[in-house]
């Protein structure tokens, strides 16, 4: 819940900024493994920090899935 917490929030204050520049959850995505390693991530996301794209990991699976990258991205 905390997770959550964080990635709101760091969306409600960075979301519109990273929505202009993110790429498509699909082109963040190299591998088409329908979800994002923190590496794939990291080349997405580059002003996020690792502390911030783990926090966006709300399930806890060690990866970001569509839903989650849209919180990031703030889209």
């Amino acid at each position: 819940m905390t997770r959550l917490i964080a990635a709101l929030s760091l969306a409600l204050f960075a979301g519109t900024a990273f929505a202009q520049t993110a790429p498509s959850f699909e082109q963040a995505d190299a591998d088409a493994s329908g979800s994002l390693s923190l590496e794939e991530a990291k080349v997405a996301l580059p002003t996020l920090d690792e502390a911030a794209i783990v926090a966006g990991d709300a399930n806890n699976d060690g990866a970001i899935d569509a839903d989650e990258y849209a919180l990031l991205v703030g889209g």
